[in-house]
């Protein structure tokens, strides 16, 4: 009974990280094989087709790309593409200005994988349809 509870406390807590890690996050773009899911938030069309444009053009196979909040601003933050590109991501992404993101329209229709904010569900759930942008 006690490892039961200690095991309950501890997936608790874990979401709890989980959920406060997430709370300065505008949206989360999945990028595999060229190919984007907004996996959480919202983002503007134009936005995203000018991160799918350069994720295309730079041939990203695998990659994450974050808005958060900071201080009175965004920023963009990418893992898994080279320094240029994360660098004409940026670029693309500083034409959108806090209230432009803040105003986004969301999404119609999503999956579990992406109500859960998991992208490996996401785009598994996704199957062979793939992602619409």
């Amino acid at each position: 009974m006690e490892i039961l509870s200690l095991v309950v406390v501890a997936v608790a807590v874990v979401l709890v990280l989980v959920v406060l890690g997430r709370a300065n996050e505008i949206f989360c773009v999945s990028v595999r094989d060229g190919k984007l899911l907004v996996i959480r938030g919202a983002i503007p069309t134009s936005l995203l087709h000018g991160i799918a444009d350069v994720v295309q053009r730079d041939r990203v196979k695998d990659a994450t790309i974050r808005a958060v909040k900071a201080e009175g601003h965004a920023r963009l933050v990418a893992r898994g593409v080279s320094d240029g590109t994360a660098q004409r991501l940026r670029n693309v992404f500083g034409s959108h200005p806090l209230q432009k993101l803040r105003a986004a329209p969301g999404p119609k229709a999503r999956n579990v994988g992406q109500v859960l904010g998991v992208a490996w569900l996401a785009w598994m759930l996704l199957g062979s349809r793939g992602p619409d942008a």
